[in-house]
């Protein structure tokens, strides 16, 4: 699935999760790819080194490749992956997860750090 966050385009595998929110309050959800579907979300971004503050960029489908195989390395479930979306010095990177057990569906970012 080929992805737009803001204005970087990115690919990733259509059974991953994404982390969406709202800029005004704590509560993130994990949200599968699959269900985007241009509904206006906006999805969790932080550079982890150098970043002190979480931004929420527009999260969109842009197109989708449903006969790709994809090999990413293995996660236990509920780690998130942190995608940079560009290149060189401290990146802005959207978080991504493959499996989520239920216990785990909310995430609240003012305890992790």
């Amino acid at each position: 699935m080929v992805l737009k966050v803001g204005e970087h385009e990115l690919t990733m595998p259509l059974d991953w999760c994404t982390i969406v929110g709202d800029p005004e309050g704590p509560d993130m959800e994990i949200l599968p790819l699959t269900s985007l579907n241009d509904r206006g979300f906006k999805t969790f971004c932080f550079n982890p080194i150098s970043g002190f503050r979480p931004e929420f960029l527009d999260i969109d489908i842009i197109d989708v490749y449903q006969d790709v195989k994809w090999y990413f390395p293995k996660m236990r479930p509920g780690q998130l992956l942190c995608t940079p979306l560009h290149t060189g010095p401290k990146p802005t990177c959207a978080y991504f997860v493959k499996e989520v057990s239920r216990q785990s569906e909310l995430v609240d970012y003012t305890k992790c750090w």
